[in-house]
């Protein structure tokens, strides 16, 4: 009897690795990247007419210095209102019934406010109104001299003039008041921001702490804020973008960032075009770099996430 063997089938040859899908790749760049591709192609553009046309390189060059005080203003801004907006986040979830109706007090003023009254008023009320009730009517002698001498040396009052001067509302640079304003305004937001942050944190955790012997602020420390932060980074990017923007504000107190320098220039020279768009090009590419960025941070933190479950 003769069986039969079936005959093994033929293996296919085996293919190289493919280092690269061009065509995924043409077709993701053409769904998802023709937009930068487009922005590219612009910023080249207008790059070209900041080296080659000198009506253009004359704005350039008188607006790019305001550009740090702009970045300054931001940077400052924004650390001052993360931790105006951490204090105000517990104020706002806490128990005692003082602080939190304080806490929600200051969020639905700050909120409800246009940022241009703020800055109008911590420039032209809140400022002056300080300096009267430290300094009052003696311009010898200061109400608070310890104070007095405090803002005096905070703000860069040479050691030797402190004890011989008192102060006076225009020692107390405009940048300085902006910075105040931004970070009071956008500490409202960002407390709403952690506040979210925080609650949507298990309540389990808590309690999961709290047997282990740890105090309320260890479990808030070592457990829910971490978490929380890890939450709410892309929404602080948001924000950081947003505050960046509002930056423009500033010129309505001449503060020396690079709106208030694209207007000065082109009032007084009457070229609005090339200063307008000196001014778009250097506010696209800020926003847009933070922008992409803050997509990264997104991206990277879904994914931990996901490799996490």
């Amino acid at each position: 009897m003769n069986s039969t063997v079936p005959s093994a089938e033929p293996t296919p040859p085996l293919q190289p690795p493919q280092l690269l899908n061009l065509q995924g790749f043409a077709r993701n760049l053409l769904q998802k990247r023709v937009w930068f591709l487009l922005f590219i192609l612009l910023d080249i553009l207008v790059l070209n007419a900041i080296a080659t046309q000198p009506e253009v390189t004359k704005v350039w060059d008188y607006v790019v210095p305001g550009l740090a005080a702009t970045i300054r203003i931001t940077v400052f801004s924004f650390v001052v209102a993360v931790v105006i907006g951490l204090i105000v986040a517990f104020g706002r979830i806490s128990k005692n019934i003082i602080i939190y109706n304080l806490s929600t007090l200051y969020v639905e003023i700050f909120r409800g406010l246009p940022l241009l009254v703020i800055i109008l008023i911590f420039n032209f009320v809140l400022t002056p109104a300080i300096i009267d009730v430290v300094v009052g009517s003696n311009p010898d002698q200061a109400n608070m001299p310890f104070v007095d001498d405090l803002i005096q040396r905070l703000i860069g009052v040479p050691g030797d003039q402190v004890s011989t001067t008192v102060l006076r509302t225009r020692d107390i640079d405009a940048e300085v008041r902006i910075v105040l304003a931004f970070a009071v305004t956008y500490g409202a937001f960002m407390s709403e921001v952690f506040r979210a942050g925080i609650e949507s944190i298990g309540r389990g955790q808590v309690e999961a702490g709290r047997s282990l012997g740890m105090t309320y602020v260890q479990v808030m420390y070592y457990i829910i804020l971490p978490q929380a932060i890890r939450n709410v980074l892309p929404a602080l990017a948001n924000n950081f973008v947003f505050l960046l923007k509002d930056t423009s504000l500033a010129s309505a107190v001449a503060v020396p960032e690079i709106s208030y320098l694209t207007r000065q220039y082109s009032s007084n020279n009457f070229r609005y075009p090339e200063g307008l768009l000196v001014l778009s090009f250097l506010y696209a590419n800020l926003t847009i770099v933070l922008s992409m960025a803050s997509v990264y941070l997104e991206n990277r933190l879904h994914k931990d996430r996901m490799g996490a479950r």
